[in-house]
C-alpha cells in the first residue's frame, strides 16, 4: 500500500491540516477590536495549539511513525511512555521536557574542560581565573559575563567548541563569572545588586589577581543585558574599568522583543512577583517551561557584538 505523500489519505490530511491552520491564524491575524499585544498573544498560543495537532504527532496519521509501530509491535510506543515517565519523574510531577540526553555529559570530561580555578565569592556569584596557556600573555584580561539559567558551560564544552580555551590558546587571561543558584537568602537582591555584587565584584578580582585595572569584556544572552546596564551604571558613576564590550546573542532593546513578550508582558510579570514574594525567586521550571515554547519559535542567528 503506498504510504507518505504518495497514499490520498495523508496527502489529504496533509493538506487538511495546513488549510486549517492557515485559517487559524488568519483569523486571530484579521480579527478585529483586539490590541495589537493581546493580538500577539492570541496568534503564539494559536500555532501553539495547530503545532500540537500536526497530523504528524499521531500514530495513525504519521505515515513514518505508522510503519515503525507496525514494524517494532508498538515496542517505540512502550520506549516513548517510559521517557514521558521519566520527564514526569524529573519534574517532580510535572513535564520536564528533556532537551538533550544529560547523562551523556559530565563536567571536566566533556563539558566545562578547561582548566580553571575560583578565586573568589560574593553573595551571587564565584568568579573563576583560567590563565593563559601561551608563553606571552596578553596585558589586558578578558571577564565574560554569561546568563544565569546556562551559566558558562556554553562557552567551555569540549575542545573543539570551547570558547574558553580558545581565548587561553590566544594569550587571554580569562576570568568567568558562575552565578550562585538562588534560594530565599536572595529575595532581596535586585538588578543592581547583580550589576555591584556580580560584575563590580568581578572587576574588583581581577585587579586582585592581576594588578590591572583595566579589562575587555563579554557578556553572553541576559548577562550581555545584565552587562549593558552595568556599563550604564559605571558611565553614570565615573568608572571606566571595562574599557570594550562585546555583547553574544544580547538584546539590550526589548521594544521589538518578539515572542517573549508573550511570557513577560506587565499582567504576567506582576503575577510572577508576587508568586515569588512566597519563595523569594522563581523556580527553574517555570523558566523552563517558556523556554521550551519559545524554542519552537526561535531560530539561531549570527552572533553581533558591539563595542563601547
Amino acid at each position: 500500500m503506498p504510504t507518505g505523500l504518495a497514499n490520498p489519505f495523508f496527502d489529504f490530511l496533509r493538506q487538511a491540516y495546513f488549510i486549517t491552520s492557515d485559517w487559524a491564524d488568519r483569523m486571530v491575524r484579521d480579527a478585529e477590536g483586539l490590541d495589537d499585544h493581546t493580538k500577539h498573544k492570541a496568534a503564539f498560543y494559536v500555532r501553539q495549539i495547530s503545532s500540537a495537532l500536526s497530523p504528524a504527532n499521531f500514530v495513525t496519521t504519521n505515515p513514518q511513525l505508522y510503519r515503525e509501530t507496525v514494524a517494532s509491535s508498538g515496542a517505540n510506543l512502550v520506549k516513548g511512555m517510559q521517557m514521558l515517565a521519566e520527564d514526569i519523574v524529573a519534574g517532580k510531577g510535572d513535564l520536564k521536557l528533556r532537551q538533550t540526553d544529560v547523562s551523556k555529559f559530565a563536567v571536566g570530561e566533556n563539558i566545562a574542560i578547561t582548566p580553571g580555578k575560583v578565586i573568589a565569592q560574593s553573595d551571587v556569584c564565584q568568579v573563576l581565573q583560567y590563565d593563559a596557556s601561551t608563553e606571552t600573555v596578553l596585558k589586558r584580561p578578558l571577564l565574560i559575563c554569561p546568563p544565569w539559567i546556562n551559566k558558562f558551560y556554553v562557552l567551555d564544552l569540549n575542545p573543539q567548541k570551547s570558547f574558553i580555551k580558545w581565548a587561553v590558546d590566544q594569550g587571554q587571561t580569562v576570568f568567568v563569572i558562575s552565578w550562585v543558584n538562588p534560594d530565599e537568602r536572595h529575595a532581596n537582591k535586585d538588578w543592581e545588586s547583580y550589576a555591584r555584587e556580580g560584575i563590580g565584584f568581578a572587576l574588583d578580582t581581577v585587579r586582585l589577581a592581576t594588578d590591572e585595572e583595566d579589562v575587555n569584556a563579554i557578556g553572553y544572552c541576559v548577562g550581555g543585558t545584565l552587562l549593558a546596564a552595568t556599563l550604564a551604571l559605571q558611565a553614570q558613576e565615573g568608572d571606566t574599568r571595562i574599557r570594550s564590550a562585546t555583547l553574544f546573542t544580547t538584546q539590550v532593546d526589548f521594544t521589538h522583543a518578539g515572542d517573549l513578550k508573550v511570557f513577560a508582558d506587565e499582567e504576567q510579570i506582576a503575577q510572577m512577583e508576587e508568586k515569588m514574594k512566597e519563595t523569594g525567586y522563581l523556580d527553574g521550571s517555570k523558566m523552563a517551561m517558556a523556554f521550551n515554547m519559545l524554542a519552537r519559535r526561535i531560530s539561531s542567528g549570527p552572533i553581533s557584538s558591539t563595542t563601547t
